[in-house]
Protein backbone atom coordinates (compact mmCIF):
# COMPACT_ATOMS: atom_id res chain seq x y z
CA UNK A 1 0.00 0.00 0.00
CA UNK A 2 1.37 3.41 -0.81
CA UNK A 3 1.19 6.58 1.26
CA UNK A 4 0.00 4.65 4.28
CA UNK A 5 -0.55 6.32 7.63
CA UNK A 6 -0.27 4.19 10.77
CA UNK A 7 -3.62 3.30 12.24
CA UNK A 8 -4.23 1.61 15.58
CA UNK A 9 -7.06 -0.42 14.04
CA UNK A 10 -4.41 -2.51 12.29
CA UNK A 11 -3.86 -4.54 15.46
CA UNK A 12 -6.30 -6.43 17.61
CA UNK A 13 -5.42 -6.73 21.29
CA UNK A 14 -3.26 -9.80 21.83
CA UNK A 15 -2.97 -11.71 25.07
CA UNK A 16 0.22 -10.85 26.94
CA UNK A 17 2.26 -12.86 29.46
CA UNK A 18 1.22 -12.17 33.03
CA UNK A 19 -1.99 -10.57 31.71
CA UNK A 20 -0.12 -7.36 30.94
CA UNK A 21 -2.02 -4.73 29.00
CA UNK A 22 -0.74 -4.52 25.41
CA UNK A 23 1.06 -1.49 24.03
CA UNK A 24 -1.29 1.42 23.32
CA UNK A 25 -2.24 2.72 19.90
CA UNK A 26 0.12 2.20 17.01
CA UNK A 27 2.89 0.79 19.21
CA UNK A 28 0.81 -2.38 19.39
CA UNK A 29 1.78 -2.90 15.75
CA UNK A 30 5.50 -2.88 16.61
CA UNK A 31 4.87 -5.13 19.62
CA UNK A 32 2.97 -7.61 17.49
CA UNK A 33 5.64 -7.61 14.76
CA UNK A 34 8.53 -8.18 17.17
CA UNK A 35 6.57 -10.94 18.91
CA UNK A 36 6.27 -12.97 15.72
CA UNK A 37 9.35 -14.71 17.14
CA UNK A 38 9.77 -15.78 20.76
CA UNK A 39 12.37 -18.15 22.19
CA UNK A 40 11.42 -18.58 25.85
CA UNK A 41 11.85 -22.36 25.81
CA UNK A 42 14.67 -22.60 23.22
CA UNK A 43 12.06 -23.70 20.66
CA UNK A 44 12.54 -20.60 18.55
CA UNK A 45 8.84 -20.18 17.87
CA UNK A 46 8.83 -18.42 14.52
CA UNK A 47 5.64 -17.24 12.84
CA UNK A 48 7.41 -15.89 9.75
CA UNK A 49 9.14 -18.98 8.39
CA UNK A 50 8.21 -18.48 4.73
CA UNK A 51 7.59 -15.47 2.47
CA UNK A 52 3.91 -16.44 2.40
CA UNK A 53 3.81 -16.17 6.22
CA UNK A 54 5.16 -12.63 5.98
CA UNK A 55 2.64 -11.74 3.24
CA UNK A 56 -0.18 -13.08 5.39
CA UNK A 57 0.97 -11.19 8.51
CA UNK A 58 1.39 -7.91 6.66
CA UNK A 59 -1.95 -8.39 4.93
CA UNK A 60 -3.71 -9.14 8.21
CA UNK A 61 -2.33 -5.90 9.64
CA UNK A 62 -3.30 -3.91 6.54
CA UNK A 63 0.29 -3.21 5.58
CA UNK A 64 0.20 -5.12 2.29
CA UNK A 65 -2.50 -5.58 -0.30
CA UNK A 66 -4.15 -9.01 -0.08
CA UNK A 67 -2.64 -11.57 -2.42
CA UNK A 68 0.63 -9.65 -2.86
CA UNK A 69 3.47 -12.14 -3.12
CA UNK A 70 6.86 -11.62 -1.48
CA UNK A 71 10.13 -13.47 -2.01
CA UNK A 72 12.92 -14.91 0.10
CA UNK A 73 14.91 -11.65 -0.06
CA UNK A 74 11.85 -9.76 1.20
CA UNK A 75 11.53 -12.14 4.14
CA UNK A 76 15.21 -11.76 5.04
CA UNK A 77 14.88 -7.99 4.90
CA UNK A 78 11.77 -7.96 7.09
CA UNK A 79 13.44 -10.19 9.69
CA UNK A 80 16.43 -7.85 9.79
CA UNK A 81 14.01 -5.04 10.58
CA UNK A 82 12.27 -7.10 13.23
CA UNK A 83 15.48 -8.09 15.00
CA UNK A 84 16.83 -4.56 14.72
CA UNK A 85 13.69 -3.31 16.44
CA UNK A 86 14.09 -5.99 19.10
CA UNK A 87 17.63 -4.79 19.76
CA UNK A 88 16.25 -1.28 20.32
CA UNK A 89 13.72 -2.73 22.77
CA UNK A 90 16.49 -4.52 24.66
CA UNK A 91 18.27 -1.15 24.87
CA UNK A 92 15.05 0.32 26.30
CA UNK A 93 15.42 -2.34 29.03
CA UNK A 94 19.00 -1.41 29.95
CA UNK A 95 21.01 -3.58 27.53
CA UNK A 96 23.91 -2.10 25.55
CA UNK A 97 22.90 -0.99 22.08
CA UNK A 98 23.74 -3.64 19.47
CA UNK A 99 25.43 -1.53 16.79
CA UNK A 100 25.58 -4.35 14.24
CA UNK A 101 21.84 -5.00 14.56
CA UNK A 102 21.19 -1.27 14.06
CA UNK A 103 23.36 -1.24 10.93
CA UNK A 104 21.40 -4.18 9.53
CA UNK A 105 18.14 -2.44 10.45
CA UNK A 106 19.18 0.73 8.66
CA UNK A 107 20.29 -1.24 5.62
CA UNK A 108 16.97 -3.10 5.50
CA UNK A 109 15.06 0.19 5.76
CA UNK A 110 17.27 1.80 3.11
CA UNK A 111 14.66 1.96 0.34
CA UNK A 112 11.75 3.19 2.46
CA UNK A 113 10.46 6.74 2.08
CA UNK A 114 8.52 8.79 4.58
CA UNK A 115 6.67 12.03 4.04
CA UNK A 116 5.03 14.51 6.39
CA UNK A 117 1.33 15.22 5.90
CA UNK A 118 -0.95 17.48 7.91
CA UNK A 119 -4.40 16.41 9.04
CA UNK A 120 -7.56 18.51 9.19
CA UNK A 121 -6.55 19.75 12.65
CA UNK A 122 -3.05 20.67 11.37
CA UNK A 123 -1.49 17.78 13.28
CA UNK A 124 1.56 16.47 11.41
CA UNK A 125 1.64 12.79 10.50
CA UNK A 126 4.35 10.62 8.98
CA UNK A 127 3.16 8.62 6.01
CA UNK A 128 4.96 5.82 4.24
CA UNK A 129 5.49 6.19 0.51
CA UNK A 130 6.09 3.23 -1.72
CA UNK A 131 4.44 -0.05 -2.49
CA UNK A 132 4.74 -3.61 -1.31
CA UNK A 133 7.39 -4.25 1.33
CA UNK A 134 8.91 -0.75 1.21
CA UNK A 135 5.58 0.76 2.21
CA UNK A 136 5.03 -1.78 4.99
CA UNK A 137 8.49 -1.34 6.51
CA UNK A 138 8.20 2.42 6.16
CA UNK A 139 4.96 2.35 8.14
CA UNK A 140 6.64 0.37 10.92
CA UNK A 141 9.54 2.83 10.98
CA UNK A 142 7.15 5.78 11.15
CA UNK A 143 5.42 4.29 14.20
CA UNK A 144 8.79 4.05 15.98
CA UNK A 145 9.73 7.61 15.02
CA UNK A 146 6.45 9.08 16.27
CA UNK A 147 6.65 7.07 19.50
CA UNK A 148 10.15 8.41 20.14
CA UNK A 149 8.83 11.93 19.70
CA UNK A 150 5.73 11.51 21.90
CA UNK A 151 7.68 9.75 24.69
CA UNK A 152 5.99 6.34 24.61
CA UNK A 153 8.83 4.50 22.85
CA UNK A 154 10.99 4.04 25.97
CA UNK A 155 8.17 2.05 27.60
CA UNK A 156 8.20 -0.64 24.92
CA UNK A 157 10.85 -3.13 26.01
CA UNK A 158 12.17 -6.59 25.23
CA UNK A 159 12.08 -8.92 28.23
CA UNK A 160 15.61 -9.56 29.45
CA UNK A 161 14.76 -13.04 30.68
CA UNK A 162 17.10 -15.72 29.36
CA UNK A 163 15.79 -17.05 26.01
CA UNK A 164 12.85 -14.65 26.02
CA UNK A 165 12.95 -11.25 24.29
CA UNK A 166 9.16 -10.85 24.29
CA UNK A 167 8.16 -7.24 23.57
CA UNK A 168 6.06 -5.81 26.39
CA UNK A 169 4.80 -2.36 27.28
CA UNK A 170 5.88 -1.09 30.67
CA UNK A 171 2.81 0.59 32.14
CA UNK A 172 4.45 1.08 35.56
CA UNK A 173 4.62 4.64 36.87
CA UNK A 174 8.41 4.68 37.14
CA UNK A 175 9.10 2.47 34.10
CA UNK A 176 10.83 -0.12 36.28
CA UNK A 177 9.47 -3.22 34.53
CA UNK A 178 12.12 -5.68 33.33
CA UNK A 179 10.21 -8.89 32.62
CA UNK A 180 7.36 -9.87 30.34
CA UNK A 181 5.93 -11.63 33.39
CA UNK A 182 7.20 -11.53 36.95
CA UNK A 183 5.75 -14.99 37.53
CA UNK A 184 7.73 -16.49 34.63
CA UNK A 185 10.93 -14.68 33.64
CA UNK A 186 11.15 -12.67 36.86
CA UNK A 187 10.89 -15.78 39.02
CA UNK A 188 13.42 -17.65 36.89
CA UNK A 189 15.88 -14.78 37.20
CA UNK A 190 15.47 -14.64 40.96
CA UNK A 191 15.98 -18.40 41.21
CA UNK A 192 19.19 -18.21 39.14
CA UNK A 193 20.48 -15.36 41.28
CA UNK A 194 19.66 -17.31 44.44
CA UNK A 195 21.56 -20.38 43.17
CA UNK A 196 24.51 -18.19 42.18
CA UNK A 197 24.72 -16.69 45.67
CA UNK A 198 24.46 -20.14 47.27
CA UNK A 199 27.48 -21.36 45.28
CA UNK A 200 29.72 -18.60 46.65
Amino acid sequence: MSDTTPSSNRVRAERQPGNRAPAPGNLALIQSFVNTSWDLEHDGEEQLEKPSDLSAWLGEHRLLKPGRKLGTADLKRALEVREGLRSLLFANNGAPLNREAIERLNHALGRTELAVRFGGDATPELTSRGGALDGALGTLASVVAVAQIDGTWSRLKACRGVHCGWAFYDHSRNQSGSWCSMSVCGSRSKAREYRRRKRR
